[in-house]
């Protein structure tokens, strides 16, 4: 799609324009107001003049012409957007701004006009203002700042404000002396948990930046912007997320991954229109959806005999059953199973973990943090044989105990019945549990699930869910060569504590005499290394290195021996790591004995683990993958960013973070990321929308390793 199209192409009526101010061009108009003042107008492709539109303004991006905008391609972007769909219809104005003129006075001159002269909006609530370079200067100011240089609580020009790489501190900047600097005005109030942070809900803030640009890195640039805002500590009073979406977004990325400000323009415009058009999505929205999983045929004989359990459940926390049934005791099945469980939500267990429109007992809270009970009944045939069974229940994060028939049949993680959970993290742990002969009726038979979670995300995330016959210890075929398995060996870091870990292989390892690259992948706080197995990372590696994405690799994943999973991956068991593990995986597997081909990545607690042990032991590992890492915890972040570039420079560095880190560690990340740029280090980085969790890394860990492992090829032995 060319420019033509949008300036000369498809003919709209304009006669609802006023042919003294407005000269129609196609799809695209230009306002003339105030002292001669010109600003182009692009209107919706379906443009009904009897409609009032939502209007954003593009500042201009050295501060007075409009002209970049007309050759960068933004104006094709915004009608690509629009013709796919990803936003709604709106009237786009680009202005431009007389030098040594007051920009408030030239702002409010082009409203009034706009709001004239075309079927636009009269609220704030529907206006928005999005610019690049000065261009997002401006927009910040004339959002949040009245001309008095005031903090503007209520929308008074503009509710929804967008910077694309703006430049809020060079010299370039020809408004930067006469209005001051946006992040002192906006530090007073929002640089700390208890500022009053309520009055930014009135507005949509999108904000990213390259950090191939020092304006983004400098003091008070984007960056610092960015961290202001996630410092305010506003969050929902029933999630510790530390921002919603629909108030602040931001994206810190490293050069390459950045590209041109407008490959990001559809997730300001998409924030913009949520924005403005919040209340006519929801009334679109179907009332039902498609249930995601449907239930197998029970088999009632044999073997392969089972009853799935999959599908619909009831589902209350322990918490809401007290408040609606005053003096139960939450704990008893006894006393659940006798209140009218039919009433509570209906959920589908086994498929994720709780989100926060999961259940309304939840409160959008996807972190809850206490019991809660799933509850359903099922259908034994007469005819099915009810011996030598056992209940696959998949995972639970993190305790649980299953009742069928008000008889407990199994626990993890609470022994006592009825009792408290014990604090022992067995999030990662498959649910397998054997049910007495007896138990089972034929007809109507009821389950109930008591789960537990004490911190993080909970919920039951994993199926299957079914009763099935018992099955016997699955046997390896003689001679199998696995290429994805459990090993161990006695740490002498440890006092000869046995230490599991998984090892990965890439395909052809047995057929090859090559030697490969190696990564560690560390575990986080109360996980093991199972985790990485169960967010679906081997299968990845598999795809990664079929496609010639990933190099072929060795990747070792590690659980930390530590009785609370809570290693840090420091003292001992740093040297459990670096001296003992190390030692074994060179010894027993066909590993590039080379720092250039050795590797540390981790998520979480392990994030921070590796760059604690990667800074600590340069002559062992050439590069870090960190993802959303917990330096602060495992002490890595201030040597971190107290190394100069030759000491950075001997490191690969490849960062990503999620823009809603419920710990905020994405803040951690927003100084490194500024310290490597100022440095000079090569490096990727990648701070966008996630929150703290597998779902954050699994679509960007090719990319990732991709990168971490450039150069580390497999050599001859």
């Amino acid at each position: 799609m060319n420019r033509c199209r949008i300036l000369l192409g498809l003919t709209i009526s304009l006669m609802a324009l006023p042919a003294t101010t407005c000269a129609a061009s196609g799809q695209s108009t230009e306002l003339t107001y105030a002292d001669g003042q010109k600003a182009l107008v692009v209107l919706p492709e379906d443009y009904d003049p009897d409609r009032q539109y939502p209007c954003v303004c593009f500042m201009p991006q050295d501060g007075y012409s409009n002209q970049a905008y007309l050759e960068d391609g933004t104006l094709d972007r915004i009608r690509d957007l629009e013709t796919d769909g990803d936003m709604e219809e709106m009237i786009f104005v680009f202005p431009g701004y007389q030098k040594g003129e007051d920009l408030f006075d030239q702002t409010e001159e082009l409203l009034k006009a706009v709001e004239e002269e075309l079927p636009v909006s009269r609220e704030p609530s529907k206006r928005g203002v999005i610019g690049t370079g000065a261009g997002g200067y401006m927009a910040f100011l004339l959002t949040y700042v009245s001309s008095g240089g005031e903090i503007l609580k209520e929308p008074e020009f503009f509710s929804a404000a967008a910077s694309h790489d703006g430049d809020f501190v060079s010299g370039d900047n020809p408004y930067l002396e006469e209005y001051g600097s946006i992040c002192g005005i906006l530090k007073e109030k929002i640089s700390s948990f208890g500022a009053d942070t309520q009055w930014l809900r009135n507005y949509y803030t999108y904000l990213d930046c390259s950090l191939g640009t020092e304006h983004s890195w400098a003091e008070g640039g984007s960056c610092d912007i960015a961290s202001l805002y996630r410092n305010a500590g506003l969050s929902d009073e029933n999630s510790p997320q530390a921002w919603d979406y629909s108030v602040f977004e931001y994206v810190i990325q490293d050069p390459v991954r950045y590209g041109s400000w407008t490959d990001h323009l559809e997730r300001s415009l998409k924030g913009f229109s949520q924005a403005f058009f919040t209340e006519e999505a929801t009334r679109e929205m179907p009332e039902e959806t498609e249930k995601p999983y449907t239930a197998m045929e029970t088999v009632s004989v044999g073997e392969d005999r089972r009853i799935d359990l999959m599908g619909d459940w009831y589902f209350c926390t322990a918490d809401a059953v007290e408040k609606q049934n005053p003096g139960i005791d939450a704990s008893s099945a006894g006393e659940i199973l006798a209140v009218d469980w039919s009433a509570w939500d209906v959920v589908q267990p086994g498929l994720d973990w709780w989100t926060e429109d999961f259940a309304a007992c939840l409160n959008r809270n996807p972190y809850y943090a206490g019991y809660a009970w799933y509850v359903r009944e099922f259908e034994v045939p007469e005819e099915f044989d009810r011996t030598c069974l056992q209940i696959e229940a998949g995972m639970m994060d993190e305790g649980d105990e299953v009742y069928i028939n008000g008889e407990r049949v199994g626990q993890t993680g609470i022994p006592d019945e009825g009792g408290r959970y014990d604090g022992t993290n067995p999030w990662d742990v498959e649910r397998v549990y054997g049910i007495p002969d007896r138990l089972l009726k034929a007809g109507t038979n009821t389950i109930a699930v008591r789960v537990a979670n004490g911190s993080g995300a909970g919920g039951w995330y994993a199926g299957p869910i079914l009763i099935e016959a018992k099955k016997a210890a699955a046997e390896s075929p003689d001679g199998e060569k696995q290429r994805f398995y459990p090993a161990s060996f006695r740490s002498d870091a440890l006092n000869g504590q046995t230490i599991e870990y998984r090892v990965y292989l890439p395909e052809g390892y047995y057929d090859s005499n090559l030697r490969y690259p190696v990564v560690y992948m560390l575990h986080g706080y109360g996980s093991t290394g199972k985790s990485f197995e169960i967010a679906g990372v081997p299968e990845l590696l598999d795809e990664g290195i079929a496609s010639g994405e990933i190099p072929p690799c060795i990747v070792i994943f590690p659980t930390d021996g530590h009785p609370q999973k809570a290693s840090w991956w420091s003292g001992a068991y740093a040297v459990m790591l670096n001296e003992d593990l190390v030692r074994e995986v060179d010894s027993s597997l066909r590993t590039v004995d080379s720092r250039d081909c050795r590797f540390l990545a981790g998520e979480s607690m392990g994030g921070g683990g590796a760059y604690l042990n990667a800074l600590n032991h340069p002559e062992l590992y050439g590069g870090v993958l960190d993802m959303y890492g917990a330096l602060r915890y495992t002490g890595a972040l201030q040597p971190f960013l107290e190394m100069d570039a030759e000491h950075l420079g001997a490191f690969r560095h490849c960062i990503i973070c999620g823009s809603h880190d419920m710990y905020c560690f994405d803040l951690d990340h927003i100084m490194m990321g500024k310290h490597l740029a100022k440095t000079g280090v090569s490096f990727r980085f990648d701070i966008d929308n996630g929150e703290h969790s597998s779902d954050f890394y699994m679509p960007r860990l090719k990319e990732s390793l991709c990168w971490l492992l450039e150069g580390a090829e497999p050599k001859k032995d």
